[in-house]
């Protein structure tokens, strides 16, 4: 990590600065996240774009479409990348996000959203990513400016294993995609899977969501596929959309990173040239909590 300094405020863009690209590989807890974005009202969003990752390119794409609709998110929906810059496949190993992406629940989602691809998506100007970072690098290559980037993602000590492969997964996934957006200039605040964990939810937290909006109570059964009968359970991506709009709710270290192979994020060593990042060291538990489990009742449904 960066050398030892006292945590810094990242930069937060304003209501002026314009909309965020969400992207992300849906996934149940990507699924969780969209209806955690539609239910802040304050965070603006102008696209999302799904790719491979939890499911393949197809059903990511369907899931963010599906979730997009069913929580009122009118915004359009770009298909992304299948593969990493590298040519590997974004695809992870059987986990409880089923085959499906969203634990056997894919088909409780509205269907019939217009496929775009990535290109025509997005002004990529301030991205939330709670997948890989390929589709952002991608973007990056076609000449969008990309300002700023909130990305749930990386390991800071190598020990926090979210996948059967070892390592985080949405930075293992594509090491060379975060490793060219770290160093891209842009002000980047990543969440690590160490600060993310600590978010848990218990049965009393999933409570409120049983009765609530359609999205709220998808959700629930979610987090139900998710947790294999065991509480409580964590729910990392949410953890990002709360850092992109309340960072004061982070504790923040500022420096240099690289992503290493297996997606260990670290000092860059000799390479002291390299743009400074942001990447959370701490956070306060409860408020972020509350802060999920409110935002995804605030979620409307379509006609809401």
């Amino acid at each position: 990590m960066a050398s030892p300094a006292s945590p810094d405020r990242p930069p937060r863009p304003t209501p002026g600065d314009g909309a965020w690209t969400v992207t992300c590989d849906p996934g149940i807890d990507d699924a969780v996240a969209l209806a955690l974005v539609a239910g802040r009202s304050d965070l603006a969003v102008d696209a999302v774009v799904a790719g491979a990752g939890n499911a393949p390119l197809p059903a990511a794409h369907r899931n963010a479409a599906g979730m997009a609709a069913l929580v009122g998110l009118a915004v359009p929906v770009g298909r992304g990348s299948s593969r990493s810059l590298s040519g590997a496949p974004l695809a992870r190993r059987p986990s409880p996000h089923g085959s499906d992406g969203l634990g056997g629940l894919a088909d409780r989602l509205p269907g019939g959203a217009r496929r775009q691809t990535p290109a025509r998506v997005g002004a990529w100007e301030h991205v939330l990513a709670t997948g890989p970072l390929t589709d952002v690098a991608r973007a990056r290559r076609r000449g969008h400016l990309v300002r700023s980037v909130v990305w749930m993602g990386g390991s800071v000590t190598g020990l926090g294993s979210v996948d059967p492969l070892g390592g985080e997964f949405n930075a293992g996934a594509d090491p060379q995609a975060a490793d060219e957006v770290l160093g891209s200039g842009a002000a980047v605040r990543v969440v690590p899977v160490e600060v993310t964990a600590q978010v848990v939810l218990g049965a009393e937290h999933v409570a409120p969501w049983r009765s609530g909006p359609p999205g709220a109570r998808l959700c629930a059964e979610l987090v139900d596929r998710h947790r294999r009968g065991r509480w409580p359970v964590p729910l990392h991506d949410p953890v990002a959309v709360v850092a992109a709009v309340e960072p004061d709710l982070f504790r923040w270290r500022h420096g240099p990173l690289r992503c290493r192979p297996g997606g260990t994020l670290s000092d860059p060593g000799p390479d002291r040239g390299r743009p400074p990042a942001s990447v959370a060291v701490g956070i306060d538990v409860p408020a972020v909590r509350r802060l999920v489990v409110d935002g995804v009742l605030g979620a409307p449904s379509p006609a809401g």
